[in-house]
């Protein structure tokens, strides 16, 4: 007999924020490049794809220690602002640009949806974000965690085959007790891979409507449209 679910983990990056939108609004608000023609769309996605993303699969292959989320962004952004020809900005507003990922907005629908999901499950964050960014994005929406695992905690990344048993282990649970939810398929067919169940929510807009240049879905035991419909599936199926 299947065991009952305990935990929802969440991806947070594209599953609970929308990081596209969030950065590229942070980006268009810099006062000293109101006047220049820059290609912000371009710019955010290939801040978020080819500087943290590439730089996880570097990670996970072995080819690159780990660092702290700020770090990899940091060191992406400053090419970025070279590429681009983007002058003018002080330390402390790179600074403070870079750190717009730990101010990132959660989708409409995620507090709501969380305080549904809180009331049967133990919810918690599980993202390769470091500690301190998903602090500050969870305080800053005041997100309903019953507590965070970061890879930090494991010092590796998603979608690291070992990684997901750590959090299982983690949370003192079989992985069936266990579900994995998020809108990337490299993520969920690693937890599935691991015995977790898996949930995905569809976030069509991650990529402010670009292709995701994602994995292969594969059958997960549960597709929502967001976190409220999330909430109302787990209670008609009792998975």
């Amino acid at each position: 007999m299947t065991k009952p679910t305990q935990a929802l983990c969440f991806d947070v990056f594209g599953t609970v924020t929308d990081w596209y939108g969030s950065i590229l609004k942070e980006a268009q608000s810099l006062p000293q490049t109101r006047q220049l023609n820059i290609p912000w769309d371009a710019f955010v996605l290939k801040w978020r794809r080819d500087g943290y993303l590439a730089s996880l699969k570097k990670i996970v292959a072995g080819e690159m220690d780990l660092l702290a989320t700020a770090e990899i962004n940091k060191r992406k952004l400053l090419e970025l602002l070279q590429e681009y020809d983007i002058q003018g900005l002080s330390p402390g507003e790179i600074e403070h640009f870079n750190l717009s990922w730990n101010r990132l907005e959660a989708w409409e629908d995620v507090v709501a949806g969380l305080h549904q999901l809180k009331e049967d499950f133990l919810i918690m964050p599980f993202s390769n974000g470091d500690y301190r960014c998903l602090l500050d994005i969870s305080k800053r929406n005041n997100l309903p965690w019953d507590g965070i695992i970061s890879a930090d905690f494991f010092k590796k990344v998603k979608p690291d085959p070992t990684i997901y048993k750590d959090a299982i282990d983690l949370l003192q649970m079989a992985p069936e007790n266990v579900m994995m939810v998020a809108c990337h398929a490299h993520d969920l067919n690693a937890a599935k891979k691991a015995g977790m169940k898996t949930a995905y929510v569809d976030r069509p807009l991650e990529f402010g409507g670009h292709d995701a240049e994602d994995a292969v879905k594969a059958a997960y035991d549960i597709e929502a449209t967001d976190f409220v419909d999330l909430a109302r599936q787990l209670k008609e199926t009792k998975l």
